[in-house]
């Protein structure tokens, strides 16, 4: 509204400017509503069921009964891509959720505290990135066994490092601030402080890394149920469906080609949509959207 007023411009003409200003926004932000739209639909839309077996319909080419053909189990692609959806995105908004979440309040209680507490928590931050993330994660997937369970509990504990991170650089360089020692001056307590005026102030650069955690949790996945550690069958997961066609590439490249473009897509959305996002929230860039 304050804008409308400053501008005396109508929202239509706000939002066209918007949207020109900011097309990759838009058009990534498109390409994820897209992406949810299929997972929350995938019931609806699915042509067949994804888990029923047929052996007399195997490998079969794509065509109007199966758009995307079959696989060595005669199991409808299309809609075992479409589960695939469901499985990873659901997964992927859990682990960033639970990881983003943890993350965020450690970040913030280590660059306000400082001292013995900020040592303990970075140290441990260390401790887990000396390791490669993946590394670490099939560790731990294979002390509790192959499952999308296990998957979501070990990428949760190796993610949360970079979200503590990045909010401990930014607490320390706002807890600073003019607005924070007046606040600490008025007798505002620690908690009040660090939940009602820094909070907001790191959230735009959580929401960017989120966006961009989704996409490598999603490859991550893929990646570990490829190597038999993820979804087991007859789940339908990307990562999973790749492997089961590898022994098809040059006879059915369809079984691998498919899922394959829906990893590369889903992937290639968020990914867009955090650097969109990284850079709408710069300042600069957002006040020529709405002059």
């Amino acid at each position: 509204m304050d804008v409308i007023l400053l501008s005396g411009k109508s929202p239509k003409k706000i939002v066209l400017r918007f949207l020109k200003q900011e097309s990759m926004l838009a058009v990534s932000g498109a390409a994820v509503l897209l992406l949810i739209m299929v997972a929350l639909l995938g019931p609806l839309i699915m042509p067949h069921d994804p888990i029923s077996v047929s052996l007399t319909e195997k490998v079969q080419t794509p065509s109007f009964q199966y758009p995307f053909g079959t696989d060595p189990l005669g199991r409808c692609i299309l809609s075992r891509v479409i589960q695939g959806t469901r499985t990873s995105l659901t997964a992927a908004v859990i682990i960033v959720s639970i990881s983003g979440i943890g993350g965020v309040l450690l970040g913030l209680l280590a660059g306000y505290k400082g001292g013995g507490v900020d040592s303990l928590i970075m140290r441990l931050v260390d401790v887990l990135l000396a390791f490669p993330s993946i590394i670490l994660a099939m560790a731990l997937i294979v002390s509790m066994g192959p499952g999308i369970e296990s998957v979501i509990v070990a990428l949760t504990l190796v993610h949360w490092t970079g979200y503590a991170r990045l909010v401990r650089a930014e607490v320390l360089t706002l807890r600073q601030a003019e607005f924070v020692e007046g606040a600490r001056a008025l007798g505002n307590s620690s908690a009040r402080i660090l939940f009602k005026y820094i909070l907001p102030n790191v959230l735009a650069p959580v929401l960017v890394m989120a966006s961009l955690d989704i996409a490598h949790i999603i490859l991550s996945m893929a990646s570990l149920s490829f190597l038999g550690l993820g979804a087991q069958p007859p789940e339908a997961e990307w990562g999973a469906m790749i492997n089961q066609g590898r022994e098809f590439i040059r006879t059915a490249p369809y079984v691998t080609l498919f899922p394959g473009l829906a990893l590369m897509y889903s992937i290639l959305a968020f990914s867009l949509l955090g650097d969109s996002l990284r850079d709408y929230f710069d300042p600069r860039l957002r006040d020529k959207a709405i002059e």
